[in-house]
């Protein structure tokens, strides 16, 4: 999994641990197990395959921790507008 994780958050029904990765993916850990999803909530690997979409999308639209403005998190943001 991508290191330098941003901010996290705790799905308040689940349990699950909802985690910005630097390349702007989101890693979700539970008690099925860990797995990583696309900013909408689209599965990319692991063995959690199941995700709430609008904890993706919430946790995502975060602004980056300040010492990582000028990191690979902030690269890849522009590579998705362009």
């Amino acid at each position: 999994m991508s290191a330098a994780p941003g901010p996290s958050i705790r799905h308040p029904f689940g349990g699950a641990t909802y985690c910005l990765l630097a390349d702007g993916n989101v890693q979700v850990s539970g008690e099925g197990g860990e797995g990583q999803f696309r900013a909408d909530g689209r599965w990319i690997s692991g063995t959690l395959r199941e995700a709430d979409p609008q904890m993706c999308v919430w946790i995502a639209n975060q602004s980056p921790p300040a010492d990582q403005l000028e990191s690979t998190w902030a690269l890849s943001q522009e590579d998705k507008q362009g």
